[in-house]
């Protein structure tokens, strides 16, 4: 009997994260979603407004009104969200170092040295403590109909929608050395799930 309510209890959990979760499934590099829509995510590069002059900053906040007005039948939403610290590579170059390390038989104290660095970063690494700000532009187009001709539509749509959009963005921010890059589908449900488990989304 205890077994059996343990499955029952593990169930009822599943299935109440399925009903919140938006995501309906994945098409292509978009994500769809359970209203019909399918939805991309263009990642932006942060700007330091303290190391702009005024007239700078001014500037940028024209140009940022400008890019909305052009872009505004295309109903981009501007993002801004906490994210963890992303320290896998790191956490991997001192690894590395330490496997390196012992396999050329260094001295005793450096080696358990580094050993130290590794677990320190990694506790760093698994700590909902350390984040950082990402900047998302999230497009979307809307099917009429759940069918397969009009999931290729809007395909075809919202990549139109990405391309004008990163165009219009890149001429934004050519002069500030801000890089923008269009998420795969992989990172849009590691971004849609942030907003679920915050907390969890670190070990995606």
């Amino acid at each position: 009997m205890p077994k059996n309510k343990k499955k029952k209890n593990s169930e009822t959990v599943t299935k109440f994260l399925q009903d919140i979760s938006p995501i309906e499934g994945v098409y292509e590099d978009f994500v769809y979603l359970k209203d019909n829509r399918l939805l991309s995510m263009i990642k932006v590069e942060g700007i330091n407004l303290d190391l702009l002059a005024q007239y700078e900053q001014n500037v940028l906040f024209e140009d940022y009104a400008s890019f909305l007005g052009q872009n505004k039948e295309d109903n981009p939403e501007i993002v801004s969200m906490t994210i963890p610290l992303n320290m896998k590579n790191y956490n991997l170059y001192w690894k590395k170092r330490y496997l390196e390390a012992k396999q050329n038989n260094v001295n005793k104290h450096l080696l358990q040295l580094i050993a130290s660095y590794c677990l320190d970063y990694q506790d760093m690494e698994l700590s909902s403590d350390l984040t950082t700000k990402q900047h998302l532009i999230v497009v979307t187009e809307k099917l009429q109909k759940r069918n397969i001709n009009e999931l290729k539509l809007a395909e075809k749509s919202l990549n139109d929608k990405i391309k004008r959009i990163q165009n219009s963005l890149n001429t934004l921010l050519e002069s500030y050395d801000a890089e923008t890059i269009v998420l795969n589908a992989k990172d849009i449900v590691t971004v849609l799930h942030r907003f679920i488990d915050f907390k969890n989304s670190i070990y995606m």
